[in-house]
């Protein structure tokens, strides 16, 4: 392991390898908490390396003062499964039963249900430690010692191409290791998001041909705020590797935020499955349907993709975003108490149930003449979904009742913006832009 300030974590990271450790081995790379204090706790040799921005040699580092055969890699706030556990000591037992490095599962624990690699997990799993998901990804991180493999990379480093270069045999198992260090990042860019670029940026001039390092690039990019250089980014990811599909959700979602519709298609569809269709891709094309107008179109492809994949949350909030505009309401009530029941620790799910409760009540105000009223929920449920094009609509119309004509257009012309041919926000702005030009 590479550490540096980890007291949080560390405990319960160590706790779940010390069973079958001969060994453990911390590089420190400057903690001036009580990580190394507890690493010694749990009998770890702890070694002082200096830090220049590349993980990969600090990693290299590390693994130099390591004596075992084998080496598990793990961060501070991972922890490896019990089952996992009790596998790799089999096959460290057995010296890899075949094979020469081990292929494992990330569960990099979050609610980021649009990633295209997210999966849900059971209500009641006390790994997920409330979250509602997790993105998986396939790293290699249990291999042979004293083989010459080693990491490169300064972010994101790897040790895959060292392993094709020596010929190792790699295979993988179903061991998993929890990653939470992604779930308690507060939201929006912090100094870590600017660190990982400036390595980016290190890792883009010494790999400027591989579409990996500029995918990665883009993506950090997009996470700070810098869509266009994100843009060129993923784009230049795409040319050297047409079939990379991170490469093509990352640009699709970037040029859905600058209303580019068509181009974002032409970028999404080489990758679909009419067969089976992925979820989260399958929502990004839904949501350009939706920009067309064509909800008949987004409504048939979600419930196609949820034959397939029946348990995708995303799926279920997309639906019944579709069927309101279709105005079937009580089918989008069903969608989203469907996606509470599948992910319950997942807030936007409530809020979006809450949002439609708060709506049709202040629906029943408004058809009893209480103007104040309606607009109070229909308020309240703007609150919980700002995303909802019918509840600007339901604004709009009470604010024009009510005599407030130009905040009325305002909240028309918002619903048009999230649903550009949502025929009754279209119908109400040009009754009133109408009776403006007459007066």
């Amino acid at each position: 392991m590479i550490v540096k300030n980890e007291e949080r974590w560390l405990p319960d990271c160590l706790k779940s390898v010390q069973p079958i450790a001969d060994e453990i081995v911390i590089a420190d790379t400057g903690s001036t908490d009580r990580s190394k204090e507890i690493a010694r706790e749990f009998g770890a040799r702890v070694f002082d390396i200096p830090w220049h921005d590349d993980f990969a040699e600090a990693r290299n580092r590390g693994m130099s003062f390591a004596e075992s055969d084998w080496l598990l890699h793990l961060d501070a706030d991972e922890v490896l499964d019990p089952s996992g556990r009790d596998l790799i000591r089999s096959l460290v037992d057995y010296d890899g039963a075949g094979a020469d490095a081990i292929e494992v599962t990330l569960a990099n624990y979050c609610n980021e249900i649009r990633s295209h690699r997210w999966v849900s997990v059971p209500p009641d799993d006390p790994m997920a430690r409330g979250c509602a998901g997790y993105i998986g990804v396939q790293l290699v991180r249990l291999f042979r010692n004293h083989c010459g493999v080693e990491y490169r990379e300064a972010v994101h480093e790897n040790v895959g191409e060292s392993l094709i270069e020596r010929g190792l045999v790699v295979r993988r198992e179903p061991i998993i290791i929890h990653h939470y260090g992604m779930a308690a990042r507060p939201k929006g860019p912090g100094p870590k998001d600017y660190f990982y670029l400036r390595l980016n940026e290190k890792k883009v001039r010494q790999r400027p041909n591989d579409a990996k390092t500029w995918q990665d690039y883009g993506a950090q990019l997009i996470a700070v705020g810098e869509l266009e250089a994100g843009e060129k980014a993923c784009r230049r990811a795409l040319e050297l590797r047409p079939d990379f599909l991170d490469a093509a959700v990352s640009l699709c979602n970037v040029l859905l935020l600058r209303n580019a519709i068509e181009e974002a298609r032409r970028v999404i569809m080489p990758f679909m499955s009419t067969a089976q269709p992925n979820p989260q891709l399958a929502t990004a094309l839904a949501t350009i349907y939706l920009l067309r107008g064509a909800y008949g179109e987004a409504y048939e492809l979600l419930r196609r993709v949820l034959n397939c994949s029946p348990d995708s949350v995303v799926v279920w909030l997309y639906l019944a975003r579709v069927l309101d505009l279709l105005g079937q309401p009580e089918g989008a009530r069903t969608a989203l108490e469907t996606a509470c029941a599948l992910a319950p620790a997942l807030e936007e799910t409530r809020n979006r149930l809450n949002a439609l409760t708060q709506r049709e009540e202040g629906r029943t105000r408004f058809s009893q003449g209480d103007m104040q009223g309606a607009l109070e929920k229909f308020v309240r449920a703007l609150t919980l979904d700002p995303e909802d094009p019918t509840v600007h609509n339901d604004i709009g119309v009470v604010l024009a009742r009510m005599g407030f004509r130009e905040k009325a257009m305002e909240s028309f012309r918002r619903a048009l913006q999230l649903a550009p041919v949502f025929h009754d926000a279209a119908q109400n702005l040009a009754s009133l832009t109408t009776q403006e030009s007459s007066s």
